[in-house]
């Protein structure tokens, strides 16, 4: 085996270094926020530690806008960047642009500082769809004519030319109908072909269309039975999840979500929250057992009295790394690893001005949401530890019974019968006080109710 056989395939670099110069796509982030330019020696400094312990044969470098216009990135950063490509024996370099970018002076700049590297350089154009209409209504700022154009130029300068598409973008009508018509113009025109399952980000208008119900994303399931056929393809690579990340709210969007009934149980912060947990989100890969807890009225559940005192047990468990933790309120079902992150913890329910159609309501939803989850997600065991007179374990058994899985409950129903009756009344006099909201989930902290908890733990785990 010769060296090249042990180099790996690719890596990619992603950075921002100045403000994309259209920035108005309704499905990108990045040209919605303000970002000087990257100061040169920093440039440097960033591209030396990534590739510095590298064996690639391809490097893809994104600067979250345009490779060619200087005001995202300069002249000297561009040659640096070819010249630490040279350096560490990387044979393909592939770069974004835009196609106004995209000048016969400046590639004939890129061709004579290249011309002795030996570097094969690729320019990825992000097309989308090719259908002038959708591209207007995306706002690409951007036609099939001027894509042809930038295409032209480079493959005439001798340069490679990689297109990007969306699936599912809004606006396209028939999904299928509208990608096929796009691959096959793209193919035409392209040295290799992208496909990206389309995402929606904070500081992106597609975000808001999300957060409306107007569009919504495609599972990897959808995604699949959309792409199949390229899949043999050589000339074409497909991308599910490279770019999915959880739901970031935009600090503008972001507000104290207080209240009861309808509106603060199926709002629609929590429903792409819901969705995004069921549809997208993967479990860690250590949790082999899931257990169900309440929430708190502090936020975030970490910091309430109640699970400062079950996390307290919970860790004395050899098989502790084991469990994931999961919530459920009015919010939805919500993993430990997310409380911290908006709205989960910017919320209040207000428990005591329940009535008997909202506590229904609440059944119902819930129910819902942990029946999506449970579907989508797969553990060795269910066990929950909440009171068994509250809605959410209501909707928990109701889940569990649909599916066929099996709740283990770690709360001792006899104990729990014989010491309810102290906690009555502590809900509504509570009121908004966060302290003495505390209080009316005491009876889960009871000595004797914890030890329940973990000897049911300990029996069914080891």
């Amino acid at each position: 085996m010769d060296a090249s056989d042990k180099k790996s395939s690719e890596k990619v670099i992603i950075l921002e270094s100045g403000k994309c110069s259209w920035g108005k796509c309704i499905f990108c982030s990045f040209g919605k926020k303000e970002c000087q330019r990257m100061a040169l020696e920093e440039f440097k400094e960033r591209i030396s530690r990534e590739l510095g312990n590298c064996n690639i044969r391809t490097l893809k470098f994104f600067n979250s806008g345009s490779f060619l216009d200087e005001a995202q990135i300069s002249g000297e950063m561009r040659r640096y960047l070819f010249s630490k490509c040279k350096e560490s024996g990387i044979g393909s370099l592939i770069v974004e642009c835009r196609s106004e970018h995209v000048t016969e002076k400046r590639l004939r700049e890129i061709r004579d500082e290249i011309a002795s590297i030996g570097l094969k350089l690729t320019f990825a154009i992000g097309l989308e769809v090719a259908d002038n209409e959708v591209l207007r209504k995306i706002q690409k700022g951007m036609t099939l004519a001027q894509y042809e154009r930038a295409v032209n130029e480079l493959q005439k300068q001798g340069f490679g030319v990689r297109t990007y598409l969306m699936a599912n973008l809004p606006f396209v009508g028939n999904v299928k109908k509208s990608l096929d018509t796009s691959v096959k113009y793209a193919l035409k025109h392209s040295d290799s072909v992208a496909i990206i399952n389309a995402f929606a980000y904070g500081f992106s208008p597609l975000f808001e269309m999300w957060l409306r119900s107007d569009w919504h994303p495609l599972d990897k399931k959808e995604f699949e039975m959309l792409v199949k056929e390229y899949r043999k393809n050589k000339k074409i690579n497909i991308y599910f999840d490279d770019y999915i990340t959880y739901p970031k709210f935009p600090p503008e969007l972001q507000k104290k979500l207080v209240g009861i009934g309808k509106e603060y149980l199926l709002h629609p912060y929590f429903n792409v929250w819901q969705e995004y947990i069921s549809r997208f989100y993967e479990i860690p890969q250590s949790k082999k057992f899931v257990l169900f807890l309440p929430c708190s009225f502090r936020k975030p559940y970490s910091a309430s009295r109640t699970h400062r005192e079950i996390l307290k047990r919970l860790v004395e468990l050899r098989q502790y790394p084991l469990i994931h933790q999961v919530m459920l309120s009015n919010a939805g079902v919500i993993p430990r690893e997310f409380e911290n992150k908006y709205p989960f913890a910017h919320y209040d329910w207000q428990e005591w001005l329940e009535t008997p159609q909202i506590k229904k309501e609440y059944i119902e939803a819930t129910q819902n949401r942990i029946e999506a989850y449970l579907a989508a997600h797969k553990y060795s065991a269910v066990f929950s530890y909440m009171k068994p007179t509250s809605e959410s374990f209501a909707a928990l058994k109701g889940a569990c019974a649909k599916l066929k899985i099996k709740l283990v409950s770690c709360v001792d129903g006899a104990l729990y019968s014989e010491l309810k009756d102290k906690e009555a009344g502590l809900i509504k006099r509570a009121g908004d006080d966060r302290d003495e909201r505390d209080a009316h989930e005491n009876l889960l902290i009871n000595r004797k109710m914890l030890d329940g908890m973990m000897d049911v733990l300990r029996k069914r785990l080891c």
